[in-house]
């Protein structure tokens, strides 16, 4: 796809959808809106501003650490260094400032930008990949410096694939659910960009009432989520929620039960709309199946098919061509990372990969359609956060603390070694630790203390027999 059909050419955007509302940023009860042509001259200004931060050099590639604001500022700085061929690296804006300074340190980070204001780091000169646009965190947190390196191709043909999927038009406006560090979240901007609609910047959470008054007055017709969404959206009951606007909801990011997916696909069906399944991973820049709505009541566990690109099963190096069989689910198409990125050098590194291989399990029927049934890896989705059950683990050890983990989608269970009369009274104080290292509610985090942990004669942990001591727990 040619960078003209991007959603980062505001040029030809501003051309196209002219006096279209881009964004709505309400501050203080009053709504800033911006149009297709005030995005444009604001990001032009935008890159008047980085390219004398940047000393006149931006035909020298930068690195930018980005703080993920749902702001018109944070925005327009985006499309801004996307243009100037910059490296953005977005970060959540609850990161723990320490480590924030290791890890801008680590990467050698040029420019820091909190929603518009621009701080300069360091003059170093990284040698960034030309091709490289997009740097996003491989989990929750920032504990782990692997970062998935995202190319122009990647965001470009992604974007326009999804746009096709969800036939997405300038009519269908959006509310961000989401934060932009997230990859789901970032991607649903792209889209909403590229189709011309317009896209309310919202950071209230589902049980805001703030959140609530933005929907009815822009009458939003495009709703997303990760399954902790939908959850809260169905403990507040969907029919007494004001959603008769919608054309859609789409879930991404986790595994939503299917008994849940059906509720949700029912509403929407009486009420003249439709629920979207989709599934996708960072590392092939944001979403990679869709469910078609005609199926989703007679399949409510399914993710469908690929969105675009090729999608398919191996087991032992072998594709799986039997419906039914489980296998690895693997993925080839225009969308998939450049690479991982552990060191500054990294970044310099061209495109490592054209297959990903996704760590998760699934099977796929007569149809063709896809349902993950299990993880390979050590990862779990809590809150649409992606969790790597090891990295908690080295956190504790760090502090002199023997924790094992295992987990579920939506929950981690954390094993404390009783090695002192004090582990038990302490549970609450981890826990808190915790939920702040991963900026989690600490209601994801369940702790147990053991006595000893089980050990295979490999000498590895044993994690099947501690999630048996969990499921012990709670039938007693």
């Amino acid at each position: 796809m040619s960078a003209n059909g991007a959603f980062w050419n505001t040029e030809q955007l501003a051309e196209q959808y002219g006096n279209n509302i881009a964004l709505i940023e309400r501050v203080n009860n009053v709504d800033n809106v911006v149009t297709y042509l005030q995005l444009d001259h604001l990001v032009t200004s935008a890159k008047v501003v980085l390219y004398k931060r940047l000393q006149g050099e931006p035909e020298q590639k930068k690195l930018l650490m980005m703080v993920a604001h749902n702001s018109i500022n944070s925005i327009v700085y985006y499309l801004a260094a996307l243009q100037l061929k910059l490296v953005i690296w977005w970060v959540d804006k609850n990161s723990d400032e320490a480590r924030l300074q290791e890890l801008q340190q680590h990467y050698a980070v040029n420019l820091f930008i909190d929603n518009g204001e621009i701080t300069k780091l360091s003059n170093h000169v990284n040698r960034l990949h030309p091709d490289l646009a997009i740097l996003i965190t491989t989990s929750g947190s920032t504990g782990s410096p692997t970062l998935v390196r995202l190319s122009y191709k990647n965001l470009a043909s992604n974007c326009h694939d999804i746009v096709q999927a969800l036939s997405l038009k300038s009519l269908d406006n959006t509310i961000t659910t989401l934060p932009l560090q997230y990859s789901f979240g970032l991607s649903i901007v792209n889209t909403h960009l590229l189709s011309g609609s317009a896209i309310v910047l919202n950071e209230h959470s589902f049980v805001s009432r703030d959140f609530w008054n933005l929907m009815t007055e822009h009458n939003i017709q495009c709703l997303y989520g990760v399954p902790h969404s939908f959850d809260m959206l169905l403990k507040l009951s969907l029919p007494r929620l004001p959603l008769k606007s919608l054309r859609f909801m789409a879930v991404a990011g986790g595994k939503l039960s299917a008994d849940k997916v059906s509720v949700i696909n029912d509403y929407c069906s009486d009420n003249n709309s439709q629920f979207y399944v989709m599934y996708g991973q960072t590392e092939a820049t944001a979403r990679l199946t869709i469910l078609s709505p005609i199926k989703t009541a007679q399949k409510p566990f399914s993710i469908g098919k690929a969105i675009n690109g090729r999608l398919w099963l191996e087991s032992d190096d072998k594709v799986i061509d039997t419906a039914g069989a489980v296998g690895e689910l693997c993925y080839q198409g225009d969308n998939v990372m450049m690479g991982l990125a552990e060191t500054v050098d990294d970044l310099a590194l061209p495109l490592m990969l054209s297959i990903l291989h996704t760590g998760d399990l699934a099977q796929f029927d007569q149809e063709g359609d896809f349902e993950i049934v299990g993880r390979l890896k050590r990862i779990v989705k809590v809150a649409g956060h992606r969790i790597n059950l090891d990295e908690i683990e080295k956190y504790f050890s760090a502090q002199h603390r023997s924790v094992a983990c295992t987990g579920q989608d939506d929950k981690v269970f954390c094993y404390l070694l009783n090695e002192s009369s004090h582990e038990q009274s302490q549970l609450k104080q981890y826990n808190k630790q915790l939920s702040e290292y991963l900026s989690i509610h600490s209601s994801y985090f369940d702790w147990i203390c053991v006595n000893t942990f089980p050990y295979l004669t490999s000498g590895k942990l044993d994690y099947q027999q501690l999630d048996q001591m969990h499921l012990s727990r709670e039938k007693s």
